[in-house]
């Protein structure tokens, strides 16, 4: 794995939690969502399965990585956290979820006022956490860019078999 394959598969990643994040802003803002994918599990979102496979896990097997990978999952599950309780206010979650039903939304309520107000501000934190996430993205992509990968995984493996 090479830095350009590496940092092509975080820019996904950026894309796919950007699109998560706007669907959450369009279901509060009562826009039409595509009720079918908003994943509420952090492993089953697109930003997730890049996190947890292997370009992630490679990144976060690199100890120069480690730290800021450990804030992105940091966020990324607070993310997560912000959106259950979205999710709450505008959906019913059955008492049994399969695997489908984990993935999927449905089932959409009508809302109060108060409940409006309250998914708003969730919404605002869920931004924050947002910026927060985009801010050690960056901060990622910047190391790997100067990052002498080579070097890197030399160190790695001798890191193994101390």
């Amino acid at each position: 794995m090479n830095k350009a394959m590496i940092i092509q598969e975080l820019n996904m990643a950026r894309v796919a939690h950007e699109r998560w994040v706007k669907r959450a802003e369009h279901l509060v803002s009562g826009m039409p969502v595509d009720k079918a994918f908003i994943p509420l599990e952090p492993m089953l979102c697109g930003f997730g399965e890049w996190y947890y496979g292997m370009v992630g896990r490679t990144l976060r097997s690199m100890y120069i990585f480690t730290p800021t990978m450990e804030t992105i999952e940091a966020c990324h599950n607070e993310l997560h956290r912000i959106y259950h309780r979205i999710y709450d206010i505008y959906f019913e979650k059955p008492k049994k979820r399969s695997f489908l039903e984990k993935i999927m939304t449905f089932n959409n309520k009508s809302i109060t006022k108060k409940e409006k107000k309250e998914a708003d501000s969730y919404l605002m934190l869920l931004q924050e956490t947002s910026d927060e996430l985009i801010y050690h993205l960056d901060k990622l992509e910047k190391a790997v860019r100067v990052a002498d990968l080579v070097v890197l995984k030399r160190t790695q493996g001798a890191q193994k078999h101390a």
